[in-house]
């Protein structure tokens, strides 16, 4: 046994930056002589999690998502190597992570690679574009808890072929996760076709959906009609407000789930169909299928992977970062130069509930940008909001504008080690402030972990 083991140390010992971790992303193996050029005992830092020992470490992501991460070259020891992340899983379930150095790549190599690279991303935007598809999941922003869940659930999501419904309220970004999902996808070299059923009238949408054969209606195209199943061939399907649907449709989209093929209005023939469902609502479909007006089989078939899309009032520490986005996106448009805003004016925009969600946030940035003169968003500039907010009791007497900052700031900063474990280094780099600073706000703000 010893010397088994010997040789299995003679083996990593020629593998450099050979790390392994387990589910939780704590560290149980790392190569001594790779351990060592870092500066830490390798035998002291088992069970800590990977990202306080090794900062840039990417196992923590590969155990989220379930995805290897290849050919990543980067620098070690002066030299440049390329390295490979595998997942490790037993029975269908991930154990743990695991990262080792392939081999060295010459400066022509690593110069061939970068080309490479960068034509590789060239065409992936284009195909981006014809695709269909107009976000990505680094347009998801937010660093709450339920916006973190999201954010790994799509990634979960993505190495699957399964149905998709994601429900959430109007304007809290439902087609962007779509997007996202597909995005991160096998499928996302392929079309992304969306159909919002409540804007086609109801005696339409089996044309849209399934297409339609020479003369199957007055005034149909002699040529017939491809439908959104075989635009989407190969890609995804996108269906919006789905709960829209009459059950006439809701059958046959049905038997499309279980059969994998379709038949064109008018036509006789099937034809097989490879695409991948996400369907989207706002209306709570439980409720409709106990009321009969949505197939409760067609509901568990949707109902494969739910992803929730949290309301933006549930995630309120979020506001800041999609409001830096957004002043950012018009302030751009407006041939402004880095516009901001001041504490008054956040503090508020922190107490609306924002029943409209992202969508109405985005749109009263819009607004606030193009009244604004200078580079500076203060409370005038979003004054029509205390109309609304005094109309729901939003403003208390003696609520101040310092208490409604504090309350904000003690949420940001709790969602901040959460998210971290409670590992202060972790969290203020996700603040992006210095430790000793975020120390500072801890104890004034009575955070105690």
């Amino acid at each position: 046994m010893s010397k088994h083991s010997e040789i299995m140390k003679q083996v990593f010992a020629h593998m450099a930056g050979f790390v392994v971790v387990d589910h939780k992303s704590c560290l149980v193996f790392v190569e001594e002589n790779y351990a060592k050029s870092q500066g830490f005992d390798p035998h002291q830092v088992m069970g800590r999690y990977v990202k306080d020992v090794i900062p840039n470490s990417k196992l923590p992501t590969v155990v989220e998502t379930g995805k290897p991460i290849l050919g990543d070259v980067f620098n070690y020891d002066g030299k440049t190597v390329i390295c490979n992340r595998f997942p490790l899983m037993k029975d269908g379930i991930l154990i743990g992570a695991m990262s080792y150095q392939v081999f060295e790549a010459s400066d022509k190599l690593f110069e061939a690679m970068q080309e490479l690279q960068s034509q590789l991303d060239y065409y992936k935007e284009k195909m981006k574009k014809l695709s269909g598809v107009r976000y990505s999941l680094g347009d998801i922003v937010g660093s709450h808890a339920a916006t973190l869940a999201m954010r790994a659930a799509i990634l979960k999501a993505a190495g699957t072929n399964a149905t998709v419904l994601i429900q959430g309220e109007t304007g809290t970004g439902k087609e962007l996760v779509a997007h996202a999902l597909h995005q991160e996808s096998r499928r996302s070299p392929y079309p992304f076709v969306k159909l919002n059923c409540a804007a086609i009238p109801q005696d339409l949408i089996e044309s849209e959906l399934f297409g339609y054969d020479e003369g199957a209606f007055t005034g149909a195209s002699k040529a017939g009609k491809k439908g959104k199943f075989e635009r989407a061939e190969k890609g995804t399907l996108f269906l919006d407000e789905v709960s829209q649907l009459s059950l006439s449709a809701q059958a046959k989209l049905l038997r499309v789930l279980q059969e994998k093929e379709i038949e064109r209005v008018g036509g006789s023939d099937t034809i097989p169909v490879n695409v991948r469902i996400i369907a989207a609502t706002n209306d709570n479909l439980e409720n409709m299928v106990r009321q009969g007006t949505f197939r409760s089989d067609l509901y568990y078939r949707l109902n494969v992977i739910p992803i929730k899309v949290a309301a933006l009032r549930e995630r309120r520490s979020d506001i800041p970062l999609l409001v830096k986005k957004f002043t950012e996106k018009y302030g751009e448009q407006a041939g402004l130069v880095e516009v901001t805003v001041d504490d008054e004016a956040m503090a508020l925009i922190m107490e609306h509930d924002w029943p409209g969600n992202i969508r109405e946030l985005e749109h009263a940035v819009e607004r606030a940008v193009n009244q604004c003169n200078g580079s500076m968003l203060t409370l005038e500039h979003f004054e029509w909001l205390l109309p609304k907010m005094r109309n729901k009791g939003k403003i208390a007497i003696g609520r101040s504008i310092h208490a409604a900052k504090a309350a904000t700031e003690k949420e940001i900063i709790l969602n901040a080690l959460q998210a971290s474990r409670g590992n202060k280094k972790l969290a203020a780099e996700l603040l992006d402030i210095a430790r000793p600073l975020l120390y500072q706000k801890m104890r004034r703000l009575g955070i105690s972990i």
